[in-house]
């Protein structure tokens, strides 16, 4: 059986020949569903589950690197779905679709299938209901089930005193950025793969600024009954040094709400000559 791993592990790639577009070590491949994969490689296939996310974490690591193309996502989710069924013990999988699917990609309803998926099998570790409810609550604004699962983070890990708490945050005027930070930097630790560390801390710095700014608005309004015209109003006011540098490589501004923006959407931005006008 050891020989059919081998040959499907080996061979993927070459029916993915006619994707010449892309180069060869950006290539993810084609993998066969789940149970395809299952009746050819018998007992191997939790090693297939492995080999199968090792190639997601390649192939996006690469393209980050090289910055000329756009991963395909969907191929990559359907990758990481093929993985999870092959073995759905395998953290890495889960953990990579946290990560990159989310954020990168705004495929949080099938990360969160992938999730429940996984916490289904692994009852007993915390790390996938705190990402299922850090999802609920920051991406789709669903806060029964955000606390649901945050209780049972909060049950299999008790020694986080802050879990028990953490719900209280759904419920306040900004909360959203605080929530965002903190799971941030539980997400950074657990990091091995490099090119998703980094984007994690960028992404920690990003919202580090974004809360810096709320905070100094919220100081301007009690100060003066009044909200801010814009960014350079609470600079002029001391409540900030300066107007903070958005990593991402945008400018941070006050919309109409008087909400804190920025030109980069928070996704990686070419440099431009322009700005935006607060």
């Amino acid at each position: 059986m050891l020989v059919f791993v081998l040959l499907l592990a080996g061979t993927h790639v070459e029916i993915t020949r006619v994707r010449d577009a892309r180069p060869p070590q950006a290539r993810l491949g084609y993998f066969p569903p789940a149970p395809v994969i299952k009746a050819l490689t018998a007992d191997h296939y939790q090693f297939m589950s492995q080999v199968i996310s090792l190639q997601c974490l390649f192939y996006f690591g690469t393209l980050v690197e090289l910055r000329t193309q756009v991963p395909d996502w969907w191929r990559i989710y359907r990758a990481v779905y093929t993985a999870t069924r092959l073995d759905p013990y395998n953290m890495d999988a889960y953990y990579f679709a946290q990560a990159v699917l989310t954020w990168e990609t705004g495929m949080i309803q099938q990360t969160l299938q992938l999730l429940e998926y996984g916490f289904a099998h692994r009852t007993w570790d915390w790390y996938l209901p705190f990402y299922i409810s850090f999802d609920y609550a920051f991406f789709i604004k669903d806060y029964e089930k955000a606390g649901m699962y945050l209780a049972k983070a909060a049950e299999l890990k008790p020694e986080v005193e802050w879990y028990a708490t953490l719900a209280a945050r759904y419920y306040y005027e900004g909360g959203s950025t605080a929530l965002a930070l903190a799971y941030l930097q539980e997400m950074i630790p657990a990091a091995r793969n490099e090119a998703i560390k980094k984007r994690l801390v960028t992404r920690a710095k990003a919202f580090e600024r974004v809360l810096q700014i709320e905070q100094a608005v919220a100081t301007f309004k009690e100060r003066f009954q009044a909200d801010p015209e814009n960014l350079e109003r609470l600079v002029n006011a001391g409540l900030l040094q300066r107007i903070p540098d958005d990593p991402y490589g945008g400018t941070f501004y006050l919309d109409e709400q008087g909400r804190v923006r920025t030109t980069s959407k928070l996704t990686p931005v070419e440099k431009t000559h322009g700005s935006h006008k607060n």
